[in-house]
């Protein structure tokens, strides 16, 4: 059967065979059309397409027709390819997603209905990194090693849970256990990089990472997420890979490219950080690690002669000293840069000179490196052995970033400092990004990638320096410009929802905006979100670009909320965004106040979510150190950063937060954004002209 995706999603096709009323979309049609194109004729496809244009079937469709085109020809055709590669490569398609949910829907709904109704098979897996999986030998390990591993009673009872687990579940994932181990038993057991044993491994057999990587490579849609492409790409150019090859990917919830592969091609290093891994060596207060069994277990095949329990003793020791310097250096480190942070009231934590702290971290980590060589030198366990190799591979990653980030060897990467405290402590963690992700995401995914598709609700932003040139506006070359990407077709698709007559958009017009330290007038504002919030009798998500101002009016609003028996939900308050989400569907009247990560990513649909309230336009912080080094890239070039980043930005944003309202076709509500400038600024037209058309109201 010979079949495309207009018989798959056409009037009369498929879908529309299984489902009842079901009615094709145009918007859907075209998307396929085109995601169908690019991955025959073999190039890169930037495509927005609005809420309910149903875009995970119209990739996944054309996709999947694609990996199973043997079997979706007639038998004279069959075995054509149009690749003339017999890789399986040249079929497999990748999947990438920027949040959990959005998999869940593809891997345990979307692509399990599609299996059903098409006339042929098809293999598809969600992919994980190999920290998710349950090592069996690690486990057995960390079994014989209790007393020398953890300190503490609870700690034990986990891995008791743990071992438990692993007789019945049938992936050894973590997230199939429930509860979860904390982060120290965890680590103890889990597959890990450079700490497999390979076919030498008793239990390769049974691993459940190795019956995962079998499955991903019999697989012909992989399904991974953001992190974990990105992590393969960085690896890739290393001359290694943790996902198979592949011909197509599918990058969804495109967006967020910039942002996500600046976080995985950057580095972050934090004192809480390194004293984990030294802990998990040696921990001289409760004296226990890898470390504190200074035994050995000769194997029969051993290479070389045991040592004696006086060599033992000597190399393990000295590795547990060097552990204990680089505990006190580390601390040292981390209150040089405390110090030298707070040498500079009103910095915003940029490092623009290498070598502002001392290298002597640096050298602590290289003799602890070659500490734990020694001690590996004369074991015979090979399971120690390699654990403890592991480790040390761990120790020179960290000194190698350590030693990137104090002489800033990379010219092409952005420094900084960020505060942070605990209960006990404040301290600092050292950040670097690349200042421009385009000209790596070039040589590591677009030239090396046969077809890569970008979508998402949210891509285009009208080029502010376009339109004062008198210039036709180009929705997707901000986008492009920013993942370096020339070339690309592009479609820009609309809703099928109604927003005109189900949405009102309303302005004031004449409110102040708040300042960052809270004063008198801010009343105004706090009693302007009160009357938006009580027209809708609550249903309300009320959106902020400043934690400071969300806590400041969440203490002004509650008294009022708590009167009217509307339940007021704020992040930051210890729950979770998903147990927020969650708990605010429960009630009609919820409030939530939110930052960041609501504005994207979060659907509620239906009535109980009917209010969305945007208190300033998304600007990002000028000063923030990665946004003022992009802006200073631009203005160097002789552009203008505020035309042509900030404000695309912006406007990318802010369409994510009003998307939060409409959800599915009957979906209704109004949209608050109390910020005046849309209307009193000459680029407010663009934000505007960046919205559903829709009812508007000034007040």
């Amino acid at each position: 059967m010979n079949l495309n995706y207009r018989d798959v999603l056409g009037e009369d096709g498929l879908v529309s065979h299984r489902l009842q009323n079901y009615e094709t979309r145009p918007e859907q049609m075209s998307l396929a059309e085109a995601v169908d194109e690019a991955i025959r004729d073999g190039h890169h496809l930037v495509a927005e397409a609005g809420t309910g244009v149903g875009k995970s079937f119209a990739y996944l469709v054309p996709a999947i027709l694609h990996t199973a085109a043997d079997q979706n020809r007639p038998e004279e055709e069959a075995g054509f390819d149009p690749f003339s590669d017999n890789d399986p490569a040249a079929r497999r398609v990748v999947i990438s997603t920027h949040t959990i949910a959005l998999q869940e829907q593809l891997y345990n709904k979307d692509i399990p209905f599609l299996s059903g109704i098409l006339p042929f098979e098809f293999s598809s897996v969600l992919m994980k990194g190999r920290g998710n999986y349950l090592c069996l030998r690690r486990l057995r390990a960390a079994a014989s090693r209790t007393k020398s591993l953890f300190s503490t009673d609870e700690e034990s009872d986990h891995l008791d849970r743990v071992i438990e687990w692993s007789r019945r579940t049938t992936d050894g994932s973590l997230s199939d256990l429930n509860p979860q181990p904390p982060a120290n038993v965890w680590t103890e057991v889990s597959c890990e990089e450079g700490n497999c044993m390979g076919r030498a491994c008793k239990s390769y057999r049974d691993c459940f990472y190795q019956a995962a990587r079998r499955r991903v490579e019999r697989a012909s849609i992989i399904i991974v997420n953001h992190a974990l492409l990105f992590s393969d790409l960085a690896i890739r150019a290393q001359g290694g890979s943790i996902i198979p090859n592949y011909s197509t990917l599918i990058f969804d919830e495109a967006h967020t490219m910039e942002q996500t592969a600046g976080d995985h091609l950057g580095l972050s290093i934090t004192q809480g950080q390194i004293h984990f891994l030294l802990n998990r060596l040696w921990n001289p207060r409760k004296r226990k690690g890898l470390l504190a069994d200074m035994s050995d277990k000769p194997s029969e095949d051993a290479a070389q002669p045991p040592a004696s329990a006086r060599e033992l003793k000597e190399v393990f020791s000295a590795a547990r000293r060097m552990v204990e310097d680089c505990q006190d250096r580390c601390d040292e480190l981390f209150d040089s840069l405390t110090g030298w942070l707070a040498a500079r009231p009103g910095s915003n934590g940029r490092v623009m000179e290498p070598e502002i702290v001392g290298r002597g971290m640096e050298e602590g980590l290289v003799r602890l490196a070659s500490a734990l060589h020694s001690v590996t030198a004369v074991l015979t366990d090979p399971e120690r052995k390699i654990e403890l190799g592991a480790a040390r591979q761990r120790v020179l990653s960290i000194k190698g970033n350590l030693t990137v980030w104090i002489t800033q060897s990379d010219p092409e990467m952005v420094y900084w400092l960020e505060k942070t405290a605990s209960r006990r402590t404040e301290s600092v963690k050292m950040f670097a990004a690349p200042i421009n992700v385009g000209g790596i995401l070039r040589e590591m995914l677009f030239s090396k990638v046969r077809t890569v598709v970008m979508t998402s609700a949210t891509l285009s932003a009208e080029s502010s320096a376009a339109l004062r040139r008198g210039e036709d506006a180009a929705p997707f070359d901000y986008f492009l410009s920013r993942i370096g990407l020339s070339g690309a077709r592009t479609l820009l698709l609309g809703s099928p929802f109604n927003y005109r007559e189900n949405v009102t958009l309303i302005v004031p017009g004449n409110l102040s905006l708040p300042r960052e330290k809270g004063i008198s007038s801010d009343a105004e504002f706090y009693n302007a979100v009160f009357r938006y919030i009580c027209e809708t009798e609550g249903g309300a998500f009320v959106l902020f670009t400043s934690y400071s101002l969300m806590k400041r009016t969440a203490d002004a609003l509650t008294p009022k909320l708590v009167h009217l028996g509307y339940p007021l939900l704020t992040q930051g308050a210890g729950v979770s965004r998903s147990k927020m989400v969650e708990m605010f569907q429960k009630s009609r009247n919820s409030v939530l106040f939110g930052t960041d990560s609501f504005w994207q990513g979060v659907d509620v649909p239906g009535e109980a979510l009917r209010n969305v309230i945007i208190t300033q336009l998304p600007f990002a912080v000028p000063t923030q150190p990665l946004t003022e080094a992009r802006s200073e890239a631009i203005t160097l070039a002789g552009g203008n950063s505020f035309r042509e980043y900030s404000i695309p930005e912006a406007v990318i944003r802010l369409k994510q937060g009003f998307g939060r309202l409409i959800r599915k076709a009957d979906d209704r509500g109004i949209v608050v954004i109390m910020d005046s400038r849309i209307l009193t600024k000459s680029y407010g037209k663009i934000f505007l002209r960046a919205l559903p058309d829709c009812k508007f109201r000034k007040d």
